[in-house]
C-alpha cells in the first residue's frame, strides 16, 4: 500500500505578484506589501532620495513612495531583492 502525500492547504505560497505601491503614503504601501507576501516573502526596503538633512525614515506616514522595484505585477520569490525608494510628499 502506498500513501501519497499532499501539500498541506493552508501553505504559504512561494511565488507573489508585487503590488503596485508607487504614489502611496509608505505605511499604507507597507501594509499592502506586507498583506501580499506575509511573513514568508522577502523583505521591502526603503531607499531615501530625500537628502542627507531629511532623516532617515523611521515614521512611514511622512514619506511617500516615489519608486519601487520590481515593477508591479512582476513575480517575485522569498529570495527576491524588493524595495522603493521614498521622499517627502510632494517631493517626487
Amino acid at each position: 500500500m502506498s500513501v501519497a502525500l499532499a501539500p498541506a492547504a493552508n501553505a504559504a505560497p512561494s511565488v507573489w505578484v508585487m503590488p503596485d505601491l508607487q504614489g502611496m503614503n509608505l505605511a499604507k504601501a507597507q501594509e499592502l506589501y506586507s498583506s501580499t507576501v506575509g511573513e514568508s516573502g522577502p523583505w521591502l526596503e526603503y531607499i531615501s532620495n530625500a537628502g542627507p538633512y531629511a532623516g532617515s525614515v523611521r515614521s512611514l506616514s511622512v514619506w511617500q513612495v516615489c519608486k519601487q522595484s520590481p515593477s508591479p505585477g512582476r513575480k517575485i520569490n522569498a529570495k527576491s531583492w524588493t524595495a522603493v525608494a521614498v521622499n517627502r510628499p510632494g517631493q517626487c
